[in-house]
């Protein structure tokens, strides 16, 4: 990526890098379009050596889609052990029904509804042998030990990146209807980018 890192753009970069690298760090980062919220995410993705992730939006693109791809994510976190960071744009967002899922994500680790009986079956063995390891040599994991280790694993390694405008009433409106996306994140408000790194940015291109 072709950037400018301004000490502005640092300090943006240095938060949310603190947020994601952390167990079941989140972040909402709100600014106006253009104000750098998803590129800062890609490298700071890059530098926490996180799978980065985000939707391919079409128009057949729905809800089943999107719990389609987040199962696709807990595949990452708990069948290869992995981090993910994923992030969700204003533009993303095609209904509530989005935010209804992500919500109950950030609350309590799963969607209800979304994993049958053999995802959850999967899932749970590839988080066994790590919790064998926590229990010690053959002690055998009871079913609900694995159920809490797999609903920890997601939500301590699934990492929510909300890119958000503050502009209208949607982000008010948001705040009232979907609490665990503001709650259960920490929010970076990107605020009008200073002289200094409009200088920066501009030399940069001019030279």
């Amino acid at each position: 990526m072709e950037l400018v890192i301004f000490d502005d753009a640092l300090f943006h970069l240095l938060r949310t890098s603190r947020t994601v690298n952390s167990p079941a760090g989140n972040a909402l980062l709100v600014g106006v379009g253009g104000s750098g919220k998803q590129s800062l995410t890609k490298l700071c993705a890059h530098i926490c050596k996180h799978r980065f992730f985000q939707i391919a939006l079409t128009k057949t693109y729905g809800e089943k889609s999107l719990m389609e791809d987040i199962k696709e994510l807990f595949g990452t976190v708990c069948n290869a052990y992995g981090q993910v960071s994923f992030i969700i744009t204003d533009q993303e967002i095609k209904s509530d029904g989005f935010l209804e899922l992500i919500n109950s994500l950030l609350a309590t680790g799963e969607i209800p509804g979304m994993l049958t009986k053999d995802d959850k079956e999967m899932f749970m063995l590839g988080v066994k042998p790590h919790l064998q390891k926590e229990l010690g040599k053959g002690v055998e994991p009871t079913t609900g030990q694995l159920v809490n280790f797999f609903l920890n694993r997601v939500k301590d390694c699934l990492h929510i990146i909300l890119a958000f405008s503050p502009v209208g009433t949607k982000f008010r409106t948001r705040a009232s209807m979907f609490p665990s996306l503001f709650s259960q994140c920490s929010i970076d408000w990107f605020l009008p980018w200073p002289k200094e790194a409009l200088v920066d940015v501009s030399g940069r291109f001019i030279g």
